[in-house]
Formats: structure tokens, sequence, C-alpha cells
């Protein structure tokens, strides 16, 4: 079966803000065995979400509409299908109904704008809401043999009423087997010549790494392809889920019952906002330090104010000075440090953008690595934090 996903929302259109429905609806889609033709992003605009709905359907069996279901102004999408496809809207008044009580409850009046979340196009399946006011549907259209599913827009809201919705079309799943790899310390075009012999792949490469999606249609097939891929990149792999490498370093020290501590410059305080984001961080997470200036490197970490000035802030000797520094002032049992130039400007020829010193101190070593990442501003210092936070699964492993 064949979908096409059109996203409404000129929030999107304008750059305002990112875009995230479609890659939850794709994987549902792709995970039962469905095919993807394409995805689209339309304003609020009901002459384009018109022009985006025929395209789709010259494309798919399904379009599937995420968004404009709501009840303000620009909620356009339920007129739009409606004058598309030439069938009225109605409403739904066992919803309708549903919704009055939810009103009452909470002392509210059923507005004109808040009845028009339970109205549907004549003959359409209705999708409840488990969590919103705003009812999705499936219109079936039995002359083109077509079909038009519209969820909202808000995530929480969408994800279970997709999967009704796919549910509902006969996309049971396990048509197709996908298995995931997270790994982090080699670029794509490495990883593709590692695996060149393995077909049924899909890589995205991000700032945290290159995730590697394994497909087939036979689970023995793919429990083949899992075990070598598995083999080759070892120490490669920091997930086989959706884990964040935060994730698996914290559950790394919990299990060793390490304390972990971190001293960072360029990063601005990311690799401890991260370790920190994981439930249950006090165990091993005593502390940082935002060492940006020379002078708290100096003054906190015991930085030697003579190696800055002959080596420079960005070097070696100090990102070593700031992991031990740290580590001792925080009393853990191994800490993380980086100094580097995240750009864009502030590079030479001998110090480029993108370069950064990454250190690990543990009870018996300190080691430091020198790294350059290319990207924006913000991109450099995650991969930065990513490193940082790889060194500590490596050296826990």
């Amino acid at each position: 079966m064949k979908f096409f996903i059109l996203i409404t929302g000129t929030e999107f259109t304008l750059g305002l803000k990112k875009e995230k429905n479609s890659l939850f609806i794709a994987k549902e889609i792709i995970k039962r065995g469905g095919v993807v033709t394409g995805i689209h992003i339309s304003p609020d605009d009901t002459y384009q979400i018109q022009y985006a709905l025929r395209m789709g359907m010259d494309k798919s069996d399904v379009v599937v509409v995420s968004g404009g279901l709501g009840a303000t102004s620009d909620d356009l999408t339920r007129e739009a299908i409606s004058e598309a496809i030439g069938v009225p809207l109605i409403f739904d008044e066992e919803w309708l109904k549903k919704m009055k009580n939810i009103l009452k409850q909470q002392g509210r009046e059923l507005t004109d704008s808040i009845k028009r979340m339970a109205k549907i196009p004549y003959g359409s399946k209705k999708i409840e809401n488990p969590v919103g006011k705003a009812l999705g549907f499936i219109k079936v259209l039995d002359d083109v043999k077509k079909a038009i599913v519209a969820v909202p827009g808000v995530p929480s809201e969408m994800r279970p009423m997709i999967k009704k919705a796919l549910d509902y079309l006969g996309l049971k799943g396990g048509e197709r087997e996908i298995h995931l790899f997270r790994t982090f310390g080699k670029p794509e075009a490495e990883i593709n010549e590692i695996l060149s012999d393995i077909d049924g792949l899909l890589f995205n490469s991000s700032p945290k790494g290159v995730d590697i999606f394994v497909i087939d249609k036979n689970r023995f097939f793919l429990e083949n392809k899992v075990k070598v891929i598995r083999e080759r990149l070892d120490d490669l792999v920091y997930a086989e889920d959706e884990s964040e490498m935060e994730e698996i370093v914290g559950n790394l020290l919990k299990e060793k019952g390490f304390t972990v501590s971190t001293a960072e410059s360029s990063t601005g305080g990311m690799i401890a906002s991260r370790i920190i984001n994981v439930p249950g961080a006090s165990e091993y997470m005593m502390g940082g330090v935002v060492s940006y200036s020379n002078e708290v490197k100096i003054n906190i970490l015991g930085v030697r104010r003579d190696d800055i000035e002959r080596f420079g802030a960005v070097s070696e000797p100090v990102a070593k000075q700031m992991a031990e520094g740290v580590k001792n002032l925080m009393k853990t049992d191994l800490s993380v440090s980086d100094t580097g130039i995240a750009g864009p400007t502030g590079g030479t020829h001998e110090k480029p953008v993108g370069l950064h010193y990454v250190g690990y101190s543990d009870s018996n070593k300190t080691e430091v690595h020198r790294v350059v990442f290319k990207g924006d501003r913000n991109d450099v210092r995650l991969s930065v934090s990513q490193y940082a936070l790889n060194l500590i699964r490596l050296n826990l492993r």
C-alpha cells in the first residue's frame, strides 16, 4: 500500500518550527509494510492544501494529513478536504455530546469554534482523539479506490490516532522487519564501505553519529544481517534501539557504581546537561564546571597559567588539566573535559575552526583526544558532547 504524507502548518513553511510528525508517521508506515511515496509540507492555505491533496492522491493509495483540525481560524484542513472531494462536513453527534460533557465539567461553554472540531466529511470513519478534542477521520473514496486520513498536528494526539488509522486500513504490522544500529566514531561514507556488501540498509547522519536502519521482509535474513553488522562495527555501535548516548553512559555508570564530573569550555555545559537529562542521574553525576574563561580554568580547575600562555587555551595540556582538575574538585571516579573553537570565527591555520581537545580522566589514566568537527556552531558543540560521552562509554566497557 502506497502512502503520501501531507503536513500542514504555516509555522513550518516559514521556518519558525521544526516539523517532526512526518518522521513518526513514515516510520510507522514502513514498519507495517507500507511504502511512502512522498512527504509534503503545506502552509495553512485552502488552495495549497487542496493542491497537495491532489498531488498525493496521484502518487499513492492513501494520503495522510496531519494538522489543521483545531479550533482556530488557520485550521483549514477539514474544509479543504471537504471541498476537494466534494463531500459535505457533518457533525459527529456522539463526539459533540462527549465534548459538551467535558466542557461542562470544566465550567466552559461549547463555542462554535470548538464545535468545528466535531465535524468530519459525510460517510467518514471517525478516529477518536484520546487526548484532545479534535476528531480525526478516514474517508474512503470508493470510486477511485483511494483514502484520506486526517489527524491533528499535536504529536501526543497524532501518534495514537495514526496507529488506529493504519490498523483500520489493514496495516497491522509484521510485514517488514527493521533493526536500528546507532553508531559513533566513523563517518557515513566509511561505514557504508564497511557494509557495502549488505543490502537493505538506510543511513542517517547527524552530529550524534550515523544511524543505520536494517530492513528485510524475512526475519531470518534480517537476523543474519544484524549479526554480521554487529561483528563488523563492534565498538562503533552504542545502541540498537532509540536510546541516546547519555542513557547508555548513565546505565554503565550505575552498573559500575562510578561517579562522573565535567569541565567544559566550548560545549558550555552541554555534556552535563545531557547527562542530567536522564532520570536517576543524581546517582552518578556529581557536578560540572563551565570554564569558558581562562581565569575560571586557572582559579577553579587549577590549570597552569604558563601552560595557557605557552600552548593556548585550546590545547592538549589544558584539556588534560581541566579533566584532572574537575575530577579532584568534585572527588569523582572519572571526568571529561573539552576546550576548542566552535566557530564560526576564531580559527587559525594551526588551530582551525572545529578543532577540539577532549579529555578523559579516571583513577588509572588521563587521555586527551584531538578532534576536528565541521558544521555550524551548535552542531560542532553537539558532536563534541557526543565524543566526550562516547569516551566514557568506551572506557567503561
